[in-house]
Order: C-alpha cells, then sequence, then structure tokens
C-alpha cells in the first residue's frame, strides 16, 4: 500500500476541553525507556513537525503500540495532549513501512539531534519518509540533503574555528561545521568538567 495522498488537509486535529489531538503520519526516529514500562518517542509528523511523545506501557509484552513505534517506521499517529505547554502523549499508532537499511537509521538517528522541536517542514517531512520508504542511496548525500533542509548548507559553509572550506564535520551540539585539523585537535583536547 503506497502512500495516501490527503484530500484536503493531511490531518485532523480535534480540540475538546482543553485538549489538541492530532491524526497524521509521523517517521519514528527515536525511542528512549521512560520509567518501568513507558518509552518516550521522538517523532516527526506532517503538521506539528518533529515531537516527543510518551506511549504509556508500550514496554509490556502485550503492548499494540511497541511494534508500530519502532525507530525507522513511518506510521500513522493519533497524538494527544492536554494545553499548549502540555506533554504529548501517544495514543494510537498503525505503521505503514520499516526501513531495513542501517543507513538510513543512522540518517535519522542524526535527524533527531539536528531537528527542533515542533516546527513543521513538509519538505523534511518528504525526505525523512523517503528515507523510510526507498532508503538510503548514498549516506554522504543523505546527510548533506538533510543538513540543507535543516538550514545548513554543507556547500556554502566553512570551518567554524579556522574559516577553512574544507568542512569534514557538523557538530549538531556546537551548531557548526568542521575541516579535518579542527575536529583532530578538538577530539585530542582532554574534556573539561
Amino acid at each position: 500500500m503506497g502512500f495516501p495522498r490527503p484530500q484536503k488537509r493531511p490531518f485532523q486535529a480535534c480540540y475538546n476541553q482543553g485538549v489538541t489531538e492530532h491524526f497524521t503520519w509521523g517517521v519514528v526516529l527515536q525511542k528512549e525507556p521512560v520509567g518501568e514500562a513507558d518509552n518516550e518517542y521522538s517523532v516527526f509528523t506532517w503538521d506539528v513537525g518533529k515531537i516527543r511523545a510518551r506511549a504509556t506501557s508500550s514496554r509490556k509484552i502485550l503492548s499494540r503500540l511497541a511494534g508500530h513505534l519502532e525507530p525507522g517506521t513511518l506510521s500513522l499517529v493519533r497524538i494527544a495532549r492536554k494545553n499548549e505547554e502540555g506533554r504529548f502523549r501517544m495514543a494510537e499508532a498503525l505503521s505503514e513501512e520499516k526501513t531495513k537499511s542501517a543507513s538510513a537509521l543512522r540518517v535519522l538517528s542524526f535527524a533527531e539531534s539536528l531537528i527542533p522541536l515542533e516546527q513543521p517542514d513538509i519538505n523534511m517531512f518528504a525526505f525523512l519518509r523517503s528515507l523510510v520508504t526507498e532508503g538510503v542511496v548514498s549516506e554522504a548525500k543523505s546527510y548533506a540533503k538533510l543538513l540543507k533542509l535543516a538550514g545548513f548548507d554543507p556547500e556554502e559553509a566553512k570551518c567554524g574555528i579556522c574559516g577553512g572550506n574544507e568542512i569534514a564535520y557538523f557538530s549538531p551540539q556546537d551548531i557548526m561545521f568542521l575541516c579535518a585539523p579542527c575536529l583532530r585537535k578538538r577530539t585530542s583536547l582532554p574534556k573539561s568538567g
């Protein structure tokens, strides 16, 4: 079954007594265990952008959500939150497709560290969806396209330390590009703290 094209809007949003509920497509970027039986998922959705949503009891053996929310899965999800500042809860999920490519999972993991929360971007969603459905042809080109979509064009970049043009690495923590010599200097420095 292919990716369905929505008629008017790609999602449904329902507002009921202070609870906002979205029924939308999402690409699962990452999952982290929380508490005894819950998971927190990082999902890039069509209409909200990247969100973090908690799924209650998703680590239990009889969980209906667990198989549909593995990293690298394109799923139809229903998420809800009580108010604008509240935390998202995962209510339902139905997986459409799952990637088997290790390189696609690495690119999705990098995307999770790069993309800010709740910034919708249909082009980014289309790219992440294509990673899941079509896989990765070239990992280096996928990283470059991801960086360009996020607003960090590697073709125009310079090293954030020395200003050199030969870029070898992008640091999401520092939000800067580094050349190979500066990267070696940074990684050889002892960590303070």
